[in-house]
């Protein structure tokens, strides 16, 4: 049994394909079937199943790349542990960050860590804070940037600022001038907003709820840059953090606090408890501990 073979038959139950899994896996798809067969008579068994819906594992198959998983995070942890030998000289630090996080605070902490550090290779990866989770679990990534607590109990964090939610209208909105807009008053208002999918817009309806408040959204779009383009050119209004804007990508919109309530969540860092924390992880943690001013908190 051989480690190609591990991660290949990963690599397909993750794909359903073999087809995309030799893709991913740079292999010919003949080379990847001789691989999976050889694996299924060296283990006595068979480990996929096969049809027209795609390929599965086997009960057999689901053994095997569970214990598989297990020795492959084992693995990438001894040679992590073995490169940070040469302290931060090299190596690679994957981090996943929520979206709307991303946009505001990433860039500045990536150039600090860089300007520090510039051997290591750095991955930014923008995700939902449950996928971050699950993908911390796998060993996927090293850190994870998102919404606190973790709903995973093996999953621990650190909490760093608190992100309050902010109403964005163009400036020619006539809410532009209130010191802060009440969420009743918002009842019926047209928004575009982020999918349900997002924590942020799930935060701003339960908080609408609360208020008794009902607003109507009549678009939705999965990026931020893409809701701020569309309340510019349309008026719009929509929900995001109230940093959002602080990068100055929209000249004509303005955050306007809400209140009663006010929708806020903890942003903090989070790690796989029982994983090992590489030097770049760690130095990469005092960056994001030591944020500008306007970012501290707890």
């Amino acid at each position: 049994m051989e480690l190609r073979q591990l991660r290949y038959l990963r690599t397909i139950a993750q794909e359903a394909s073999f087809t995309r899994a030799a893709e991913r896996s740079f292999v010919s798809q003949s080379a990847l079937s001789q691989q999976m067969q050889a694996l299924e008579q060296e283990v006595g068994t068979r480990l996929l199943d096969r049809s027209k819906r795609g390929v599965h594992l086997t009960a057999a198959g689901t053994i095997l790349v569970e214990h598989a998983d297990r020795m492959l995070l084992e693995l990438e942890q001894a040679t992590v542990a073995i490169r940070e030998l040469e302290g931060l000289q090299r190596g690679e630090l994957r981090i996943g960050v929520v979206q709307t996080v991303n946009d505001y605070l990433m860039p500045g902490l990536v150039a600090r860590f860089a300007a520090s550090h510039p051997r290591v290779r750095l991955t930014i990866e923008e995700s939902a804070t449950d996928a971050i989770e699950r993908r911390l679990g796998r060993g996927e990534l090293q850190l994870g940037v998102g919404f606190l607590p973790a709903s995973d109990p093996d999953i621990e964090t650190e909490p760093l600022f608190e992100e309050e939610l902010a109403l964005v209208v163009r400036d020619d909105h006539h809410l532009v001038g209130e010191r802060s807009v009440p969420v009743r008053s918002l009842d019926g208002l047209p928004m575009v907003m982020l999918s349900d999918t997002f924590c942020t817009r799930r935060l701003w309806e339960e908080n609408a709820r609360l208020a008794g408040a009902q607003p109507r959204v009549t678009m939705e779009l999965n990026t931020v840059n893409g809701i701020l383009a569309v309340v510019e050119r349309t008026g719009l209004t929509t929900v995001l953090p109230h940093r959002t804007l602080a990068a100055g990508r929209a000249q004509r919109l303005v955050a306007l606090e809400l209140r009663d309530p006010t929708p806020s969540r903890t942003v903090g860092l989070l790690w796989r408890r029982d994983h090992h924390r590489c030097a770049a992880t760690r130095a990469f943690m005092e960056v994001a501990r030591d944020r500008p001013v306007g970012l501290r908190g707890h």
